[in-house]
């Protein structure tokens, strides 16, 4: 049981991160591209950046009521920022890519797709990341800005103040709601039996 949950944590989280990255290399060919610059120096990387978007994450993932799911809520938020790899490179792109809605819809289409059609957890928390993500940037830094709607617009929305208690209200709510229907459909398979 433990050996399985590990690895369904680590081909999911690859999954999701290799979906992230790939998201945001359409950051490179879309209109509105600028150079970033190097991601040590321009996007606050640190300890506490790092652990306040898994501790974030954790805390929305506790209402899937599952400890690999929660994990899993965990990971996710942090490994959205995998768009700051193409920033080393120098080159001009469209940054936060995946921090957008439309990340999170494709996230979910493609990890139900790959893992469990019936998954609603994982879809769940694929796009819930995001939300949390964007929360713990906005308490973090006071105020941030996200490409909300890339690609289908690059103009970024700037958010402040107590904006990251919604979204990470979003983020429990889509969990929470998902991982009670779950449940409900377990309760009521096993009284069929």
């Amino acid at each position: 049981m433990i050996i399985s949950s590990i690895f369904f944590i680590g081909k999911t989280s690859a999954a999701y991160g290799s979906i992230a990255f790939g998201f945001s290399m359409l950051g490179l060919i879309l209109p509105g591209t600028f150079l970033v610059g190097n991601p040590l120096e321009v996007s606050g990387v640190s300890i506490e950046h790092i652990t306040g978007h898994i501790m974030w994450g954790l805390a929305a993932g506790i209402v899937s009521f599952s400890f690999r799911y929660a994990i899993l809520s965990g990971l996710f938020p942090i490994i959205l920022d995998f768009d700051h790899w193409i920033q080393f490179f120098g080159i001009e792109m469209i940054p936060r890519m995946a921090h957008s809605i439309t990340f999170g819809f494709i996230a979910i289409g493609i990890m139900m797709i790959i893992f469990d059609r019936k998954d609603l957890r994982l879809g769940a928390i694929s796009i819930a990341a995001v939300f949390s993500h964007i929360s713990f940037d906005i308490f973090l830094s006071g105020t941030s800005e996200f490409p909300i709607f890339v690609p289908f617009s690059s103009q970024s929305f700037i958010f402040s103040g107590t904006d990251w208690i919604v979204f990470e209200f979003l983020a429990i709510a889509i969990i929470f709601v998902a991982s009670v229907i779950v449940l409900r459909k377990q309760k009521i398979k096993k009284n069929e039996y």
